[in-house]
């Protein structure tokens, strides 16, 4: 008996060093998804790996969803995989794993993995774009709205639009599910379509694309002439102006429209492409412009505006004044006489006409800011004694229109001949003196009437005293 305890206890230490050894062999394995996310659409394929380090032999491995093994998707006992080849709804859960070892002692399993949990959703259902407004046309300068419109989803979304396969567009805030574009141009024609891609499920889930929306843009018509009848730009107050909007031809042309300083003016024939200014005033003073629509795929395409136009309101010309030196208006026969000609303000350019009363004399062409020209002529005695009449007036350029002011008021010259000259000044001279003595005369007398002289001696002695003034 006692030899036989020592060999019962060495039994007993070899049992427990044993059952220890196979406690530290089956360690807890771990269960992943291969995929590295936890959610997955239906359809696709779902692989499970159940994964313990270990150098000796494992027999088999278990699947648990739920804590109810799973057999129909093991391909072998022996393998560490699991696959779902089409994930269902239905598959959504929590798996773990275990394996097991067989030896002389029997079947071991081992502890149960942590669990990981499985989310299956469905395909995210396929947006539509919707293309506001719905034009079978577009023209430059218009503005159109494409919005990615789908059922709501309960998670965060971003959206991408796509013009001709190509991404133009992307929002990360799931309340912008909209692409304007603000002014087309020719470059936007094109097809385009959108998805959106639901986040927050460790992977980027994306929608199918939207069918194609196809969005045509047309360049504007030719732009318009604006022609101004009569044919230049400076009018004056209350004269008549027709405009006229001429679309290149042959245009079919089913509207026009005039605009002053951008404003549209209305018309009675302004759809005709005519436009009536009736007595124009000040207040018509301003930039004029034209458009014109033409029918086009169903749609009325305008044209680009037309060149402004200006119109320039002036009051009529006021005449000019003409001087003449000498200002007598005598001239000597064979002397000089000079004109002047005075306009009321500066233009772009004046020039001057010199006119007597059948003929112009001479004109002169001014530099700019000049107000006044001079015209120097030699004067002759003619067979009439007339005085001959003169006057002047200019011709004015205010903004490309040549412009007749009315005439100036008119001055007399008178031709004298020479001696006759010098008898006229004699005359004149001897004239002044008589009046001269007649005027002391009567001065005389009068101072005499005061100093009371009177009777008959008053008159002889009045006379005495005239003689003796005489000596």
């Amino acid at each position: 008996m006692h030899n036989v305890f020592p060999i019962c206890f060495h039994l007993w230490l070899c049992l427990l060093s044993e059952l220890n050894l196979y406690e530290a062999i089956l360690q807890r394995p771990s269960i992943i998804i291969s995929a590295r996310y936890a959610t997955y659409l239906t359809g696709e394929s779902v692989f499970l790996d159940c994964q313990i380090t270990a150098d000796f032999t494992i027999h088999g491995y278990k699947f648990f969803k739920n804590n109810v093994e799973v057999r129909g998707g093991m391909e072998a006992s022996t393998v560490n995989k699991y696959r779902i080849r089409t994930a269902k709804r239905s598959d959504a859960g929590s798996y773990t794993c275990l394996y097991w070892i067989a030896d002389a002692r029997g079947r071991q399993e081992s502890e149960v993995s942590l669990p990981v949990s499985l989310s299956i959703i469905d395909q995210p259902s396929t947006p539509s774009l919707s293309v506001k407004p719905q034009q079978t046309l577009y023209f430059e300068g218009e503005t159109v709205n494409l919005e990615c419109e789908h059922p709501i989803v309960n998670s965060q979304i971003s959206y991408h639009f796509y013009k001709d396969t190509t991404k133009v567009h992307s929002y990360l805030d799931s309340t912008k599910s909209e692409y304007h574009i603000s002014s087309l141009s020719t470059k936007d024609s094109g097809t385009y379509n959108c998805e959106y891609l639901v986040l927050g499920h460790q992977r980027t889930i994306p929608s199918s694309k939207s069918m194609q929306q196809t969005i045509t843009v047309t360049a504007l018509s030719t732009s318009p002439l604006l022609m101004f009848l009569p044919s230049y730009t400076t009018f004056i107050n209350g004269e008549n102006l027709t405009m006229e909007c001429q679309a290149p031809t042959p245009v079919h042309v089913t509207i026009h429209r005039f605009y002053k300083d951008g404003e549209e003016l209305k018309g009675p024939l302004s759809h005709r492409g005519i436009y009536t200014l009736q007595n124009v005033t000040k207040d018509d003073q301003a930039e004029y412009t034209c458009m014109y629509w033409s029918p086009k795929s169903n749609r009325e395409i305008p044209s680009t505006q037309s060149p402004i136009n200006e119109l320039y309101i002036i009051e009529p010309l006021r005449p000019p004044l003409l001087f003449a030196d000498p200002p007598s208006g005598r001239i000597r026969d064979g002397g000089n006489v000079t004109l002047y000609c005075a306009a009321p303000e500066e233009y772009e350019r004046t020039k001057f006409h010199f006119l007597n009363a059948t003929d112009e004399i001479i004109s002169v062409s001014s530099y700019k800011n000049q107000k006044t020209a001079a015209v120097t002529i030699n004067m002759r005695k003619s067979n009439s004694t007339a005085a001959t009449k003169y006057f002047c007036q200019y011709t004015a350029e205010i903004k490309g229109r040549l412009l007749l002011s009315p005439k100036s008021p008119e001055i007399e010259i008178i031709v004298v001949a020479t001696g006759s000259f010098w008898w006229l000044i004699a005359l004149g001279v001897g004239a002044g003196i008589a009046v001269l003595l007649i005027f002391l005369g009567l001065v005389y007398w009068v101072l005499l009437a005061k100093k009371g002289v009177t009777g008959k001696n008053g008159p002889q002695n009045l006379l005495c005293n005239f003689s003796w003034a005489r000596r």
